[in-house]
């Protein structure tokens, strides 16, 4: 196992061409730490503009697809809202022949803002890139876990 606390910073403009051939593996490394550190702009280069998140898990309560890059901008600035990320341990990004794609597991930790109480959530996310900006995320995880640790 191994912790992914500080992966490269966010793409800015003038790393565009890189960004361009960057695999799964990087951009999902750049994506941690746009959670890490709130930073939606980073977010907004990092998308496809036909990006899809998808739930397949999700409670009847919360959406099982979103579409778009402006619609995924709006649900992360809701969760966003609500948990501030620390960072992720636990990393284990497995690679698949297509270097656009990698199965990630993690553990998620953070602080949730209504409460003040510890988060934790452990994931497996499918990430499908295209050009390096992500075209599919696919997000599993346990809604019947307590994201809420008691301390």
């Amino acid at each position: 196992m191994s912790d992914l606390q500080n992966p490269q910073s966010p793409a800015s403009p003038s790393s565009s061409a890189r960004q361009d051939s960057m695999g799964a593996a990087e951009v999902i490394g750049q994506l941690f730490e746009i959670f890490r550190t709130g930073n939606l702009q980073a977010l907004i280069d990092l998308l496809a503009e036909d990006a899809v998140m998808e739930f397949p898990f999700a409670p009847p309560s919360r959406p099982r697809r979103v579409e778009g890059k402006s619609n995924i901008i709006k649900y992360n600035q809701a969760i966003l809202g609500s948990v501030a990320f620390t960072g992720m341990t636990d990393v284990e990004i497995h690679r698949m022949i297509d270097p656009d794609c990698v199965v990630v597991e993690m553990t998620g930790h953070g602080t949730v803002l209504a409460t003040g109480a510890a988060y934790q959530r452990r994931y497996i996310d499918v990430c499908c890139t295209k050009n390096g900006r992500i075209k599919l995320i696919r997000d599993y995880w346990n809604p019947q876990e307590s994201s809420v640790i008691q301390g």
